[in-house]
């Protein structure tokens, strides 16, 4: 589903929809009046976008969700209802905090069905962007998530907030490459993982 590039200059005059599917899920520090569970399409979530403050350093980047182009995907997480009051403070937070990350405007697609679709801004890296890490081999990416730390914590921390609020508010959907991470970076801090190959 393409999607329009959106900027907060024409925004700020009106009430907006943001769509959080990484730490705005459990930190999203931003007065809005509503919050719905939800979904959108044609999306998948990775850990492809580097993070060299908040959850690492430059010398050591962490790696942080961001979103791909899928057809086929569906990301879960949460759509929240901002005040036209807000928005502008809102979305100067946001890009700030979201450094790397450029606004699409998609479809949100609430979990009560009732509820209908709503247009939601989203935050979403680029390959543009000079902090964009992309794919790699997922062992490599569970090594980087399991030991570094920036301003805001340990990298793992992260991961395992996304995973342990996924289960939480959609105990029902499984996203693999978010649950595969958990369970590598897991064994990697308990000392028990085994590479694949090694695996007798």
């Amino acid at each position: 589903m393409p999607a329009q590039q959106a900027t907060s200059a024409n925004l700020c005059s009106e009430k907006i929809w943001l769509f959080g599917y990484g730490s705005l899920i459990w930190k999203p520090n931003f007065k809005y009046d509503s919050v719905h569970t939800g979904y959108i399409k044609g999306m998948a979530r990775y850990f492809w976008q580097g993070s060299t403050d908040h959850r690492g350093t430059a010398e050591k980047p962490g790696r942080v969700a961001t979103l791909v182009d899928d057809p086929s995907g569906q990301v879960y997480g949460l759509g929240f209802e901002v005040s036209k009051e807000e928005a502008d403070k809102t979305l100067t937070y946001l890009n700030d905090r979201e450094s790397g990350y450029c606004l699409r405007e998609v479809t949100f697609y609430h979990s009560n069905s009732d509820l209908g679709t709503q247009q939601v801004l989203v935050y979403m890296a680029t390959p543009s962007n000079p902090y964009y890490l992309g794919d790699g081999p997922l062992d490599t990416v569970a090594e980087t998530i399991a030991w570094c730390e920036g301003e805001a914590g340990p990298n793992y921390e992260y991961l395992f907030n996304l995973a342990h609020m996924m289960r939480l508010l959609f105990p029902c959907q499984k996203d693999a490459h978010l649950f595969d991470l958990e369970e590598r970076v897991k064994d990697m801090r308990s000392g028990h993982y085994v590479k694949p190959n090694e695996k007798r």
